[in-house]
């Protein structure tokens, strides 16, 4: 139990509060992540979703990974839009290129270093990938992109991250498992 202690002791003794704050914040986002791939609608999916890429804002602002708060931000507001354009029946393939395209310029004023590039990728897949009407398709597309953000979350020093897009893996892939099980019994 010493050595455990001793090993935390020695991650938080170099940092700032507001880098500890950071790292709960990167827990709480965690476990709205993991609740978000087994809800049942896709409405239910965008909202815990939104509700996780704030966190995760907060998150990363507090760790001085701006691309990675960014990229939740402009993820919050896309989450928003796709949600509208469902519940109004609208289907227009332009939002999705335009999110990406927004996301790149974004990303290019918040660049961090060459891994800044990966959670562009990741997120601007799955930007794509949340345009799909099936829910599923999007968990399948959670699959692709974790791995890319979770290469950022290292460099970034992201211990929410790192966890989250490792649970986000097999909670996405369970959902998968999951629902293709139900639709097989029907």
């Amino acid at each position: 139990m010493g050595a455990i202690i001793d090993f935390f002791s020695n991650i938080i003794s170099g940092h700032s509060v507001g880098w500890i704050v950071g790292q709960v914040f990167g827990v709480i986002a965690i476990i709205l992540g993991c609740i978000s791939y087994q809800v049942k609608t896709k409405r239910q999916l965008i909202f815990v979703q939104s509700a996780t890429s704030l966190v995760f804002c907060l998150h990363y602002g507090l760790l001085g990974a701006y691309s990675g708060m960014a990229m939740n931000g402009i993820g919050i507001i896309r989450n928003l839009v796709y949600d509208q354009m469902s519940e109004k029946g609208i289907n227009n393939k332009a939002v999705p290129i335009a999110f990406v395209v927004v996301q790149c310029a974004i990303c290019a004023l918040t660049w961090e270093a060459w891994y800044s590039v990966l959670i562009l990728l990741g997120i601007g897949i799955n930007t794509y990938c949340m345009s799909f009407k099936n829910p599923q398709n999007v968990r399948k597309s959670v699959l692709v992109t974790c791995p890319m953000v979770l290469v950022y979350d290292i460099f970034a020093f992201s211990v929410g991250g790192i966890v989250y897009e490792s649970v986000a893996t097999v909670s996405a892939a369970i959902g998968v498992f999951r629902n293709r099980q139900k639709k097989n019994k029907a």
